[in-house]
């Protein structure tokens, strides 16, 4: 019952699946980004106290949003390669780092651009965006401690355990703005009832963007990972009839 298990550890097998997936996962990208986009910035109102500003947000919640999902992935792929030494594990956190380094980036550049208009500044010691911040900081230390050390086992074990400390910080994140009074917005609600604050209008198109960014980071981090796969496995054998067949 456990043959599942076994397969994702599989180098070969993970390389060769995606391979056919990745058409799949690029085409549905392709198209959400393409509604979201054209209908976040021709289709959706302008908003009553932002105006055209709010369109940021079709952006800015998306990028932030995945973000929070790179230190549980990495801290859930850490786990697996301590207990259970699943190389694969270890290749998909190792990729997952700059990813989430360049998401979180990403996020922290458009809040910082919807700030200057709504807050009147690029930046604010707010607890949202400190912990932000800090996320940032905590993922370029992995990368920075997986490139420090030279020994791929103990470098691996080194960022699994950092992964898993770093996930705290995601709750903090998460919660910030319900524990302190802080400058940012909490979460508003999506709901279908027309009670909410945002009608379909609204939240549809940024629901289309949220599901968009998710794919692109599911494509991203599937080619990173080949990538990773073929550098570590060149010398297998599955990987040089690859290579002589390409």
């Amino acid at each position: 019952m456990w043959t599942w298990f076994h397969q994702l550890g599989s180098p070969k097998w993970f390389y060769e699946l995606t391979g056919r997936w990745l058409p799949w996962l690029v085409a549905a990208m392709s198209l959400l980004l393409l509604v979201g986009i054209v209908w976040a910035l021709l289709f959706v109102p302008p908003d009553y106290q932002q105006g055209n500003t709010i369109r940021i947000m079709y952006i800015h919640v998306p990028f932030a949003s995945i973000s929070l999902a790179f230190f549980p992935l990495m801290a859930i792929a850490g786990t697996v390669t301590l207990v259970w030494k699943i190389k694969l594990a270890d290749m998909i956190a190792k990729t997952a780092a700059p990813l989430g380094a360049w998401f979180t980036a990403l996020a922290l550049a458009s809040g910082s651009i919807w700030g200057s208009d709504i807050w009147g500044t690029w930046w604010i010691w707010d607890g949202r965006l400190t912990s932000m911040l800090l996320q940032l900081f905590l993922l370029i230390g992995v990368i920075s401690l997986r490139s420090a050390l030279e020994d791929t086992d103990a470098a691996a074990k080194a960022c699994a355990v950092l992964s898993i400390v770093g996930c705290i910080n995601v709750f903090v994140i998460k919660y910030s703005v319900d524990w302190w009074n802080t400058l940012h917005q909490p979460a508003s609600p999506i709901t279908t009832s027309g009670e909410g604050p945002n009608g379909p209008e609204i939240w549809v198109p940024l629901v289309i963007m949220i599901f968009a960014i998710y794919l692109f980071f599911a494509v991203a981090l599937i080619l990173s990972t080949r990538n990773e796969i073929l550098q570590r496995e060149r010398r297998a054998q599955w990987v040089q009839d690859l290579v002589r067949t390409a």
